[in-house]
């Protein structure tokens, strides 16, 4: 009789070990970053773009050294967050991006590029990196951002469709909406056409796929509080459960913390932002469990006083002075299950 009750819990003991197991296995958690790495160009004059001011004999004089520095201050930044999706702006080409993933520091992580070039006359473009053994890329394609100036050109947005580890299909959505150059209002603007054009792009791929969920990252020249968030993306602090909705675990911490990705004259800015479809609130143990699992990365490293007596994020230029540190925003990062 003793020995049945010593089986019998055993038994049990297996059976809870194994659901256990399976329900780890069933919903892995993944980490998913983005990072705007303040100009990662080459060297080399590509005549069909204005990158004169980031060669050797341009205004900046980028010489191999100072771009073999950048590459590995890059490296060293994602490599130390190692995510298994990292959305990247202000790449110059594929060229940079393989010199960034073979770079020493980034060869484990064995990453995958999806990149386009997309119309900005300074020739910075969108991409996306991930962990080949984490997902398979089924299609990518680029969304156009349409202004009222039909002169003016800039990113666009960068759609990743892809298989993940799990059997689950997701989407990942790579912004750099327009900057606030010439006046935040004056700007605005064109913020509200590539929030626009995000939106509707949202709308057509979860109508077609309702069960998928989706990922919108990027430097948004926007906080999480501006309305191309908030009216025209509706990308909120409420969970509805819908993979339509958008949940913004950002704003949250934005208007809790007042803490950003950049810094300007000793005020901060969240422009980096990754916004969640709806329903992976809940998979993720809810609003709280998800924002304590959001980050801005700082590391002490990352930082260096600049000329306003302030410490921020470590650029590779203060103005036309060369610094060569790393970027002039932080990457911002999320741990989520899928």
């Amino acid at each position: 009789m003793k020995s049945i009750k010593i089986i019998s819990c055993l038994l049990v003991v297996f059976v809870f070990a194994s659901w256990k197991n399976y329900s780890y296995k069933k919903i892995p958690t993944f980490r998913v970053a983005f990072y705007n790495l303040e100009n990662l160009y080459d060297t080399i004059n590509d005549l069909d773009v204005q990158d004169e001011e980031f060669t050797p004999a341009g205004k900046n004089q980028w010489s191999s050294s100072r771009y073999t520095t950048k590459v590995e201050h890059t490296a060293k930044v994602i490599s130390s967050i190692a995510p298994d999706f990292i959305g990247l702006a202000e790449i110059e080409n594929a060229g940079v991006l393989n010199d960034l993933i073979n770079n020493s520091q980034m060869i484990g992580l064995s990453y995958g590029i999806v990149h386009v070039n997309s119309p900005d006359v300074r020739g910075i473009d969108v991409a996306f990196l991930y962990q080949k053994k984490k997902m398979t890329v089924t299609g990518y394609h680029i969304i156009h951002v349409s202004t009222d100036d039909t002169a003016f050109r800039t990113r666009d947005i960068l759609q990743v469709e892809g298989v993940l580890s799990n059997s689950d299909s997701v989407c990942f959505f790579i912004n750099h909406w327009p900057s606030r150059r010439g006046g935040t209002e004056q700007s605005e603007g064109k913020r509200l056409a590539a929030s626009s054009a995000l939106r509707t792009a949202v709308n057509q791929y979860t109508m077609k796929h309702p069960t998928n969920n989706v990922i919108c990252m990027g430097d948004l020249n926007d906080n999480p509080n501006n309305k191309s968030l908030q009216a025209i993306l509706k990308a909120d602090s409420v969970a509805n459960g819908s993979n339509n909705d958008l949940f913004n675990p950002m704003l949250i911490l934005y208007s809790r913390y007042h803490i950003g990705s950049l810094y300007y004259k000793g005020a901060q800015d969240l422009f980096d932002q990754i916004i969640i479809s709806d329903r992976l609130v809940e998979k993720n143990g809810g609003k709280e469990k998800l924002i304590s699992n959001t980050t801005i990365y700082k590391p002490e490293w990352l930082f260096k006083v600049n000329k306003y007596k302030e410490n921020a994020p470590w650029r590779t230029f203060e103005g036309t002075d060369y610094s060569g540190g790393y970027s002039d925003h932080c990457p911002v990062l999320i741990n989520i299950r899928l």
